[in-house]
């Protein structure tokens, strides 16, 4: 059994942190080629050792603990295709200046769209909504300071991060605050710090209190450096 650590940077509410970044770290654990699937069972917490156990389950799943509290499970993934549609650059650069969490916005301190994070801080992705029908966000994302680790490199936990919060944004998610509670994952490469990435979202539709969505993130040749498929919960009053 290993121990992680979340720092308060890598916060997406006020007071946990960011579930793509936790599965990320998770994923990394479960080692499978196919993607990983990652449950969130409770609001993981910041600044205290969790426990990752690999090592109890018969099928390769990987549990993350707080206590006895069950925080997160991941499992590899069945082969899965869901592919947004990609923008240019620029495209996605005009998009995201309507990024609708400038003007209200549940988590503003989000380590991946909050605003309110300094450049190098976090990730900075504000996906706006595509005005073509297509129920399809896109924004820019050019990996700095914020996405690389002591090496200078970007880790795929991050990858995993960015991949999160754009499907979230496919719907009013200003006005019907939720979180990510499951996200099937793989991560095909890492992009370059520097690099013009593109990540787009789309909505797959509701059902009840769930949101379905897809993500993808591409990189400045197009190629495919990550995809997703997500369920998201909205937060009861």
């Amino acid at each position: 059994m290993t121990q992680l650590t979340i720092s308060p940077r890598f916060a997406g509410r006020p007071d946990s942190a960011s579930p793509g970044y936790v599965a990320g770290q998770l994923a990394k654990a479960a080692h499978s080629a196919n993607g990983t699937v990652v449950t969130i069972h409770t609001p993981p917490p910041l600044s205290r050792p969790l426990d990752i156990d690999t090592e109890s389950s018969r099928t390769g799943d990987v549990h993350l603990y707080d206590g006895e509290l069950l925080i997160a499970s991941a499992r590899p993934a069945e082969p899965f295709d869901a592919l947004v549609p990609p923008v240019g650059f620029e495209v996605a650069e005009l998009a995201s200046a309507g990024y609708p969490g400038f003007t209200e916005h549940p988590y503003p301190n989000c380590f991946v769209c909050g605003h309110q994070r300094d450049k190098g801080d976090g990730l900075r992705l504000f996906p706006g909504r595509l005005d073509d029908g297509t129920g399809r966000t896109a924004c820019p994302w050019v990996p700095d300071d914020s996405a690389t680790d002591a090496d200078g490199q970007v880790p795929e936990e991050i990858v995993w991060a960015a991949l999160d919060c754009p499907g979230g944004w496919t719907v009013e998610h200003e006005h019907r605050p939720q979180v990510l509670g499951r996200i099937a994952a793989r991560v095909r490469d890492v992009p370059k710090p520097g690099e013009h990435c593109v990540v787009m979202g789309r909505s797959l539709g509701t059902d009840g209190h769930k949101t379905y969505v897809a993500t993808t993130i591409y990189g400045p040749d197009g190629a495919i450096l990550g995809q997703a498929l997500a369920t998201w919960l909205t937060l009861r009053d």
